[in-house]
């Protein structure tokens, strides 16, 4: 039997990894291990809890795994899967665990071929594990025992528990016809079903899930089989927040992993807490933040993760109109424009409001007349089109209304017209009104929208320069929240942003 080192400072690396995640540890654990398990194909999950042991098992009848990934599951030094291409992360579930446990055992089988290990802490602060005799799988798949330490388990843990967790982080995969949708769309075409401490967990749809008062309305996203497609369900629930946990919205969801509820900056009206819809979006799981509770996008990133969100903001919208409620319309003005124009300035050195879609569109391009044939395209290049911008941002426009001019071949017979796009081609600032939302500014697809209800807004709303002011605070908020703007060591977002504003002449 021989020993295995990990290769690094285990305390700390436990301790960071813990720290990526809102939830508790003991949840973490669970969720990360099932991810493992979807990410495997697995069609049945098995999770059990020993309360005389403090033992949770979580064994899959999935691919298993090989001997790379068997040395990637033990080994701190490796890196995490690759965005896009699963829930999970390389074993992650078992080293957190060692926040909260002393002993992970793992059994494995794929193509055959089977391996065995006891992992647990040494009093020398190490982590170290054997293999051991593989004994306990017939077929392919994976068993994980996590032992854990009883004074750090959370109270009340039991089938119940472990099932709350369960339906909060992968809600879909419980409800009927999402389960289909997974089948038709060949996420999960085995239809993954779960059973805790040996009983199955049943499946119900969205109407007794969410307590809705009608059939919800159901609806596709983007082409069949497209990277953008997607499939969802809103209706309107008898209670508020219906699956707990102060959610109520839209639940963005990708490969059955529920990531967070959003209403796309849109007013629910009456309807208030109780609008309850998923939406399964396997796209983005290219957009995933590491503890998969959030979107980022990142540079170069944000236009296709707002590609995929605007189609379900528009049927959020198109329900909410059904319901009667009237969503309040982005109102641009002078302000909006000359924000515009503040951040364009910003672009070279927060290349993150690039990701905003419009900008550094064509700066111009010549079309032809009516009665000639096409003369030519003229574009200008990122680099001249900012230059260009630096040297004309006097210039307001709001849209694209910069004039044409004329141009001739050498003989002076073809003529084109020139049309200028927006001068000022960053990111779209627009106002909208809700008095009863503490949010100053958040983002839309791809428009920053200023909350104008807000009552600190209204306070300066008289006054110019402390209206820009203001608003560029609440901008610097919005892309904070949206971790568009990398921070520099030691400063946040807003210090930042507002830093590079300060700076512009």
């Amino acid at each position: 039997m021989q020993e295995r080192h990990s290769k690094v400072n285990f305390k700390k690396l436990v301790s960071d990894l813990a720290d990526m995640y809102q939830d508790d540890t003991f949840d973490v654990v669970l969720t990360e291990l099932v991810a493992n398990a979807l990410d495997a194909q697995a069609g049945e999950i098995a999770v059990s809890w020993d309360n005389s042991r403090d033992t949770l098992v979580v064994l899959d009848n999935g691919n298993g795994m090989d001997a790379e990934a068997f040395e990637q599951y033990h080994d701190f030094a490796a890196e995490l899967k690759t965005r896009g291409q699963g829930i999970g992360f390389a074993g992650v579930g078992a080293k957190i665990s060692f926040n909260i446990a002393h002993r992970v055992v793992t059994e494995t089988r794929h193509n055959g071929s089977a391996r065995a290990s006891d992992w647990r802490w040494h009093d020398d602060g190490t982590l170290r594990w054997n293999s051991i005799n593989p004994d306990r799988l017939n077929s392919s798949g994976t068993r994980v025992e996590v032992h854990f330490n009883a004074s750090d388990i959370p109270p009340g843990v039991d089938g119940a528990y472990l099932e709350n967790v369960l339906k909060r982080h992968y809600l879909p995969l419980f409800v009927s016809d999402f389960v289909n949708a997974y089948a038709a769309m060949n996420l999960y075409p085995t239809r993954p079903s779960f059973s805790i401490n040996g009983v199955p967990v049943s499946k119900s749809d969205l109407s007794d899930v969410g307590a809705l008062t009608q059939e919800p309305v159901k609806f596709s996203v983007g082409v069949a089989n497209a990277a953008s497609a997607g499939w969802g369900a809103i209706g309107v629930s008898d209670r508020d927040c219906p699956i707990g946990d102060g959610a109520y919205g839209v639940l963005l969801c990708t490969h059955g992993k529920v990531i967070k509820p959003e209403l796309f900056g849109l007013s629910t009206g009456l309807l208030g807490a109780k609008l309850f819809g998923i939406v399964e979006m396997p796209g983005l799981i290219n957009y995933l933040t590491t503890n998969k509770s959030d979107l980022k996008g990142g540079p170069g990133r944000g236009k296709g993760m707002n590609q995929m969100l605007a189609p379900i903001a528009e049927e959020l919208k198109r329900f909410l109109a059904q319901q009667g409620v009237t969503t309040a319309e982005p109102q641009r003005n002078r302000l909006s424009e000359r924000l515009e124009r503040e951040l364009t300035k910003m672009v070279r050195k927060l290349p993150e409001l690039q990701d905003f879609d419009g900008l550094l569109r064509k700066s111009r391009t010549l079309r032809k007349d009516d009665d000639s044939d096409v003369l030519t395209t003229e574009t200008k290049s990122k680099s001249e089109t900012l230059n260009h911008r630096d040297k004309t941002d006097g210039e307001t426009d709001g849209s694209s209304n910069g004039g044409s001019s004329r141009a001739e071949d050498k003989d002076g017979k073809t003529r084109a017209r020139r049309q200028r796009s927006r001068r000022n081609q960053g990111p779209r600032i627009a106002f909208e009104e809700h008095p009863g939302r503490g949010e100053t500014a958040w983002l839309g697809s791809d428009i920053i929208i200023i909350n104008s209800g807000h009552a600190a807004y209204q306070k300066q709303a008289s006054h110019t320069q402390a209206s820009l002011t203001y608003c560029m605070f609440a901008i610097g908020v919005a892309l904070d929240k949206a971790e568009l703007v990398a921070p520099d060591d030691g400063v946040s977002y807003v210090d930042k942003f507002i830093t590079i504003w300060g700076e512009q002449s």
